[in-house]
């Protein structure tokens, strides 16, 4: 499959350059056992942390009893996340599927609205993405962290308008996240958000 585990946590990576897919044999805090969680981090927003941007919960709590009992259920776990990270690459080969995947089904979060910009610019349909940039700079929204998301949308569009470098900006961003989530860097290629 390709997939590596975190250190020695219960999180797995997929790499995917520009995404990573993210599988995650959660514990409880009340019983021995796991869930799992499966979905897409994007990586075009500079962050130290993991996120599900796309995907989280695809199995309930799988309680240990015994180890032949988990075993079968350690076994289902597994090739449950491997049919999942086939799923997610199948969806995500590059970021217009990305975009089309977001428009149909992602929650009208500022969240996704940003994210639906940098795909949209990337993808090439750059009115929409000042669309999508706007209105994330235009919500009401005032935590710190949607401040800074909206001072982040407002630098991304402006780079868009001038033509000023949006996707080179993105890539350094990219691997600016890769660096902090200790990820190896990306070798450049020509079109790198492409299929």
């Amino acid at each position: 499959m390709g997939c590596v585990q975190k250190g020695r946590s219960r999180i797995w990576l997929d790499d995917q350059g520009w995404w990573i897919g993210v599988v995650e044999f959660q514990p409880s805090s009340w019983g021995k056992g796991s869930y799992l969680n499966v979905g897409a981090c994007w990586l075009w927003h500079e962050k130290d942390f993991l996120s599900f941007d796309a995907g989280y919960r695809v199995e309930g709590f799988h309680e240990f009893t015994s180890e032949e009992q988990f075993s079968d259920a350690a076994m289902l776990l597994a090739r449950r996340a491997a049919q999942e990270v086939l799923a997610l690459r199948e969806r995500f080969p590059s970021v217009a599927h990305a975009l089309a995947w977001m428009t149909a089904n992602a929650s009208p979060t500022l969240w996704n609205t940003y994210h639906s910009a940098v795909s949209a610019g990337l993808a090439g349909d750059v009115e929409r993405s000042r669309l999508l940039f706007a209105e994330v700079i235009a919500d009401s929204y005032d935590v710190a962290w949607a401040i800074e998301l909206k001072q982040r949308a407002a630098g991304l569009l402006r780079c868009l308008e001038s033509g000023g470098g949006f996707e080179q900006e993105i890539a350094a961003t990219i691997g600016r996240t890769r660096a902090a989530l200790r990820l190896p860097a990306q070798h450049s290629a020509a079109r790198p958000f492409e299929a």
